[in-house]
């Protein structure tokens, strides 16, 4: 990765108060009218802090004609203009009679002018996010678009703001994979119909459905309606069955279907379509999407395409949590840390249902949805597998009309009981009070600290001449120091020095005799190790790899010290996030020797004197450990301990031998001693060469699902880089896949996020991956993307994958609920559905041979 320095890229934020001239004049209490953005300004500018003041505020402009007709026909905008701007003015039978020409549209003399800023704000801020002026953006625009088609204002809806600015983005900037998010609880028909046979442009909504007896009631927005011709795959309808559907819903929907493919699109904009009519309080939607949900699915967002993302609004009527919601997302686009949530549990039957039926669908174009079971033609495979897993027959149901519903123009504005309103009001109150209390403390934080010392260089430090006496060289950190000093990183951090760890440090996780000997003087260190190196029992005999040099005694207590000198600054407040740049590593210290170029187990010790310190509100530590060595000595520590979830991701075998550290400790079936059992997840990869996608999947598979249900109060990662491309280790991880893990993670704990170096042992490497989580942590862009699609796992990835969630289903079954048998559709009345778009199965079957071969003692049954 190239040398860098901060940039000075913003968020971009636009807003035009002549939009809000659009209202209708015949019904002054309509569900769309200029209410909603004023709330939002209102908001923004009463949190003590008006964010956007922080952003790059863009000047709005109108769209041109040409621009419009990027999505329209020349006919649609012709009689728009026409009818808003006949001379002399229009009167309301005039306008009424417009409006009943389409489905559920009001418009007044200003209407149209009002739609022109609302298209043209859309292209300026996509202008800024595209040419790489702004980082990210958000529109507040109106009135909205996501349901105007080409030919046909629908929906509150004139002209398609989205879509106009993909079809801009295309043409202005020659991109070719746009994906758009569409989270408004209606479905965006028009964005859908513009792009269905366009595999440009990847269209994927979640919207309330009710096997379509909610509104719009059209059949295309049901789960099968997948796109035409080149385009099948890529249009995406996650229809919900059922209200009152909330975080757990979404976040399920995401962490199995969006993002697995959205990385494998590897989109080069993002556009969101951003309705917040799903949340609390809205009598549209009637759901229970907290306003911090959407930070959280903006931030999961912001992870792909180099965090290239234009939100840009539609609905949402509550205008408590509307404007609550868009300041979360603004929030999250500026790279604040996202608000902790509840314990992110079981999603709705109905959702799991709705997951299953979309991925029957979509399972054939995406590599990155193989997590289901097949059905073979072998009768005795099949037997076996039916013993193991739970069937899903996806079914196509449409209880929707026969016909679309009429057009008028007088749209029924949906209520709240008046005392169930009271209550709503009060809940949405009570969270942005909650909100609040969390951004005066964010006020008084440094976003980034950074642990080092170097002292701990001298840990083996060899004169030029000598050959170093293992790959855990001291210019490690050395070269990690130069390089994010001279990228001007550094310079907007904090960083701690640290005190040396003492004796009562050690003792947390190592034995009185082992920690006499972490603390014992420099001499002293040297005779015992010698010592425990040749003269002792062979099974008692120390590693070749533990060597032990003048400086090592001070580096040693430095580097323990350090780490929990960084955590400390993360959970005392005083910094949001750290990175402690240490050696020698720990993760593989256990209770009473060393190991692995381990001496103290750095991240073991900070984690245990925190939890005795009493200070984390629910003493929920989560250890994540990417190192391509098991952490044995972290797991050891908390093998049986239920208030730390360890969950490594490590190469099991090389070569067909066993990897380091030997054994089969570090096999997936080591999940932890009761009352600790399921709180020790081990990910072991079967062989080398795995990948930046293999490990983001891993990621929405197994590891974010189980954090988001854990909720730690905070996160510490055993950080090592011998798993990046180049290293001895065989894999082929990129900086790249560095930065989004620690993105990923920055959404727990209220971004309480600490890393510590482990390994990484080939210099120029440790510098671009260093600097890649940097980056992360203080919210900037990664510098190296991967273009087309190659941020997909491979086969035996997922066969790994798959064995490791079968081993931890009994533990967390609420959100590692989908693994089954699964089938193709059929429609309600059994009718042949061949011919439907994306019907011609091809689905290569990645099926694991432990599952026909053998019984397995871990079922996955619920």
């Amino acid at each position: 990765m190239a040398e860098d320095v901060l940039t000075d890229q913003k968020t971009a934020f636009i807003y035009d108060k002549d939009m809000e001239n659009h209202f209708c004049p015949w019904d002054p209490l309509h569900a769309e009218r200029p209410e909603r953005t004023q709330s939002i300004i209102k908001r923004l500018f009463h949190l003590g802090v008006n964010l956007t003041k922080q952003c790059m505020v863009l000047e709005s402009r109108p769209a041109t004609r040409r621009e419009l007709q990027l999505a329209h026909a020349k006919e649609l905008v012709d009689t728009v203009a026409s009818h808003c701007t006949a001379r002399p003015l229009p009167n309301q039978a005039h306008l009424k009679k417009f409006s009943e020409v389409f489905n559920d549209v009001y418009i007044n003399e200003k209407s149209y002018e009002c739609a022109l800023i609302a298209a043209g704000s859309t292209l300026e801020l996509i202008e800024h996010v595209a040419n790489g002026s702004a980082r990210n953006g958000l529109a507040l625009v109106r009135p909205p678009g996501h349901h105007a088609s080409t030919a046909e204002c629908n929906g509150f809806c004139l002209f398609n703001n989205v879509a106009i600015g993909a079809k801009y983005a295309m043409e202005k900037h020659g991109l070719q994979r746009i994906l758009i998010v569409d989270w408004d609880i209606h479905h965006g028909q028009g964005t859908q119909r513009i792009f269905y046979d366009d595999k440009r442009v990847l269209y994927f909504s979640i919207h309330r459905y009710e096997e379509g007896e909610f509104w719009p009631n059209l059949l295309e927005s049901n789960f099968d309606f997948i796109g035409d011709n080149e385009a099948a795959g890529y249009n995406i309808n996650v229809p919900l069955n059922k209200t009152g559907l909330g975080d757990n819903d979404y976040m399920a929907i995401f962490q199995q279907i969006l993002l697995p493919v959205a990385y494998e699109f590897n989109p080069q904009l993002i556009i969101v379509s951003a309705g917040y009519d799903s949340a609390i309080g809205c009598p549209e939607g009637r759901m229970r999407v907290t306003p911090a949900m959407y930070g959280h699915l903006t931030h999961a967002l912001s992870s792909v395409a180099a965090g290239k993302v234009a939100v840009i609004l539609e609905g949402g009527y509550c205008k408590e949590s509307l404007s609550e919601g868009v300041v979360c997302t603004l929030e999250a686009l500026m790279g604040y840390p996202c608000y902790p949530l509840p314990e992110i549990g079981s999603p709705d039957a109905s959702v799991v249902k709705s997951i299953l039926n979309v991925i029957s669908m979509l399972r054939r174009y995406w590599k990155n949805l193989a997590f289901q079971e097949m059905l073979t033609d072998d009768p005795t495979k099949n037997a076996k597998l039916l013993k193991k897993y739970d069937q899903h027959v996806p079914r196509i149901i449409f209880r929707g009309l026969d016909e679309e519903l009429p057009n008028e123009a007088y749209g029924c504005t949906p209520y709240y009981p008046p005392s169930e309103a009271v209550e709503i009001r009060h809940e949405i109150a009570k969270l942005a009070a909650e909100y609040d209390r969390g951004r005066k403390q964010r006020l008084l934080r440094n976003r980034t600290c950074v642990g080092y010392n170097r002292v701990m260089e001298n840990h083996n430090k060899m004169e030029e001449a000598e050959e170093p006496l293992n790959i855990d060289h001291w210019q490690r950190i050395r070269v990690i120091h130069d390089r994010l000093a001279k990228a001007g990183l550094l310079h907007h951090c904090t960083i701690v020095p640290g005190n040396p760890a003492g004796t009562e440090d050690f003792r947390s996780i190592h034995s009185e005799e082992y920690s006499s000997y972490l603390t014992a003087p420099e001499e002293a260190m040297i005779m015992m190790t010698k010592f425990q190196k040749c003269n002792v029992a062979e099974e008692e005999k120390w590693a070749d790899d533990i060597h032990v040099t003048k400086g090592s005694a001070d580096a040693i207590r430095c580097a323990t010290g350090c780490v929990q000198a960084v955590v400390d600054e993360v959970v005392s407040g005083r910094a949001t996030n750290g990175f402690a740049v240490v050696r020698p590593p720990g993760h593989h210290a256990h209770h009473h020797f060393p190991a692995g170029f381990c001496f103290a187990n750095n991240v073991a010790v900070a984690a245990k004197r925190l939890l005795q310190s009493g200070a984390l509100p629910n003493n929920r530590i989560l250890i994540v450990d990417w190192d391509l060595h098991h952490g044995d000595g972290v797991q050891e520590a908390f093998y049986n301990d239920p208030r730390v979830l360890y969950i490594s991701i490590h190469l099991g075998h090389k070569d067909g031998k066993d990897f380091y550290p030997p054994g089969p400790g570090k096999n997936r079936e080591r999940v932890g001693d009761p009352p600790g059992r399921g709180y020790n997840v081990n990910i072991p990869w079967g062989d080398t060469g795995r990948t930046d996608g293999d490990y983001i999947l891993a990621f929405l598979q197994i590891v974010m699902p189980m954090a988001y249900k854990f909720a730690p109060d905070l996160v510490l990662v055993c950080c090592g880089f011998d798993a990046a491309k180049g290293d001895f280790g065989g894999c082929q991880v990129t900086p790249y896949g560095f930065w989004s893990m620690t993105r990923m993670l920055m959404s727990l704990a209220g971004g309480k996020v600490v890393l510590a170096l482990e390994g990484g042992y080939e210099l120029q490497l440790l510098e671009d991956c260093a600097e890649a989580v940097l980056r992360a942590l203080m919210g900037l862009p990664c510098q190296m993307t991967c273009p087309g699609k190659l941020v997909a796992s491979s086969k035996n990835s997922i066969l790994d994958i798959k064995r490791a969630i079968n081993i931890q289903m009994p533990y967390w079954v609420e959100v590692l609920q989908y693994r089954v048998i699964l089938h193709s559709p059929a429609s309600d009345d059994d009718l042949d559905t061949a011919s439907r778009p994306g019907q011609a199965w091809m689905y290569e079957d990645i099926s694991d041979p432990e599952d026909t071969t053998s019984e397995s003692s871990a079922s996955t049954r619920r």
